[in-house]
């Protein structure tokens, strides 16, 4: 009897002590993705594809330089200290909606993300950089039909990196990092 109690304990302190070690390894991978962002390594997401000579897109497209530029402008526009007004939200809504070059997630999704990232913007201190990095995740994700997998969970992880980087409290920062991998799910549908 001593030994199968013996036996129960070891094996509950063992699987204790494995839960424990899989959040160690998560956050130690989330300090690394923290330090690549301070240290300028470059995003996961892929490159903005330069405009081809001669062509031109589409009058009713928006090109991804265009949606970039948008996006950063946007999140320019969330101020340190300052509450994000409904009209901010909402053009930060139709510029994502217009960085989508293909299935367009549900406005519901893309509002949640919307309001939990402008929720916690008020706090955030981005640098130029870092804004500019945040754009291009989070176009990526937008445009993440292609993306495989692993790749795609390297961009989720990356933005979260940089919420936290710009001082957004780390479990804001795995809430906003969700709702954007939810946007990501529809598109990936």
């Amino acid at each position: 009897m001593k030994t199968f109690i013996l036996s129960g304990a070891l094996a509950l302190l063992t699987m204790s002590t494995f839960g424990q070690a899989e959040k160690v390894l998560q956050r130690a991978k989330e300090v690394s993705n923290q330090n690549n962002v301070r240290q300028g390594v470059p995003s996961p997401a892929p490159a903005v594809a330069p405009a081809r000579p001669g062509t031109a897109a589409p009058s009713n497209t928006v090109t991804q330089a265009q949606s970039l530029a948008a996006l950063q402008n946007d999140l320019a526009g969330f101020k340190t200290g300052t509450v994000v007004t409904e009209a901010q939200k909402q053009q930060f809504t139709v510029d994502l909606a217009k960085a989508v070059r293909g299935q367009k997630p549900s406005l519901t999704t893309v509002k949640k993300f919307v309001e939990s990232l402008t929720a916690a913007a008020s706090a955030a201190t981005f640098t130029d950089e870092q804004r500019n990095r945040l754009a291009l995740n989070l176009d990526a994700v937008l445009n993440s039909r292609g993306i495989s997998a692993p790749q795609f969970d390297k961009i989720i992880a990356d933005t979260q990196a940089i919420l936290e980087v710009g001082t957004i409290k780390r479990a804001n920062a795995i809430s906003i990092a969700a709702d954007l991998r939810a946007v990501g799910a529809e598109i990936r549908r």
